[in-house]
């Protein structure tokens, strides 16, 4: 094989070529590549913190799937509570339902008065002697209907007699326990 002879002035043009090559390839490591796969390492490392969260949030998503319903669930039924033990008296409710179940079975009211009030563990305990008349079996539908109203309202201590009035042949004296949440 035949040897190569290179002038000085082509070996300086190919040790610049070299040179200007090595810069180049140096430039762009060091300028670009190292940096974009820096920023791409990082970036990816970000990506897969953030599909981990997403994992893991639909994981917690269908732990609770059905948190929403539970919590209308829960809000219904602390309403509903609240109907059987107001936070307040609500007197004029409590005289509308007597006075409504009075004409309904027939029964009447003679008199309504406070009684006082107990304060227990988380309620209050506020009572009313009431005093009624009318037909023996209207009295009964009547005190039923008191027990079994949506608001908790207990008769007490019930006396009952007769009445020599052709309209009514009973009457009835007893005291409405009427309870309020004490929260």
């Amino acid at each position: 094989m035949n040897k190569i002879q290179l002038t000085k002035e082509q070996m300086g043009q190919l040790a610049g070529g070299l040179l200007f090559g090595a810069l180049f390839i140096y430039g762009y490591l060091f300028y670009f590549w190292l940096p974009l796969g820096k920023a791409i390492t990082e970036k990816t490392k970000k990506v897969a913190a953030i599909e981990a969260d997403i994992l893991n949030a639909n994981a917690q998503k269908a732990k609770y799937k059905n948190l929403e319903e539970k919590l209308v669930s829960l809000q219904l039924e602390k309403e509903a509570a609240e109907k059987k033990l107001p936070r307040e008296r609500k007197l004029p409710d409590l005289l509308r339902t007597i006075t409504d179940l009075s004409r309904k079975y027939k029964v009447n009211v003679r008199s309504v008065a406070p009684a006082g009030s107990a304060q227990v563990a988380y309620f209050l305990k506020v009572s009313y002697t009431i005093s009624v008349s009318g037909k023996y079996h209207d009295l009964g539908r009547f005190l039923t209907a008191l027990g079994i109203q949506e608001r908790i309202l207990t008769p007490e201590n019930l006396t009952m007699s007769a009445t020599s009035d052709p309209a009514s042949s009973a009457s009835a004296t007893f005291t409405l326990a009427v309870y309020q949440f004490k929260g």
